[in-house]
């Protein structure tokens, strides 16, 4: 339909896991992008890595079921990161600065090491965003996930 131009979908991982995801799959899709956030899925940073693996290989290994491994389309980690200082806690999981950074050396270097491709959410802080309200209720704040600051200083190392 689209010649030449690469067509994909992006979702949270789980989608691609569970076989939500399944009619897409089956239609050709070239491209996926998989939200992966250990943070949302209230990990404490210790297990962090451990449940992106689990993630992101779950739903690889769907993948490969439903359109055969000769079919497999380009698969990028599409959004994954942990929020710093003044960041919202969920559950297990705590928002701060040193867990952002072991989150990035430990986790997403690690799922580079394995070439999957990853977006890191977020570049910058986001200080113009308004509080977001959870499905329970809580309030959110999203405007800290960044891994610098809204005037790009970096809040820790960005090299692997």
């Amino acid at each position: 339909m689209f010649p030449g131009v690469k067509v994909g979908t992006a979702d949270s991982w789980n989608k691609f896991a569970d076989g939500t995801a399944d009619a897409i799959l089956s239609g050709g899709v070239e491209l996926i992008l998989a939200n992966a956030f250990s943070f949302w899925q209230a990990t404490p940073i210790s297990n962090a890595t451990w449940n992106l693996f689990q993630d992101v290989f779950g739903a690889l290994e769907h993948i490969e079921g439903v359109v055969g491994m000769a079919n497999m389309p380009e698969f990028w980690v599409g959004e994954t990161g942990w929020p710093t200082d003044g960041g919202s806690n969920y559950g297990a999981a705590t928002a701060s600065t040193a867990n952002a950074a072991r989150y990035f050396s430990e986790s997403v270097c690690s799922i580079l090491k394995w070439n999957i491709n990853t977006f890191y959410f977020e570049a910058f802080d986001e200080p113009w965003k308004p509080a977001s309200i959870g499905q329970d209720g809580t309030a959110a704040v999203e405007t800290v996930w960044g891994a610098m600051t809204a005037t790009r200083s970096t809040k820790y190392p960005l090299t692997c």
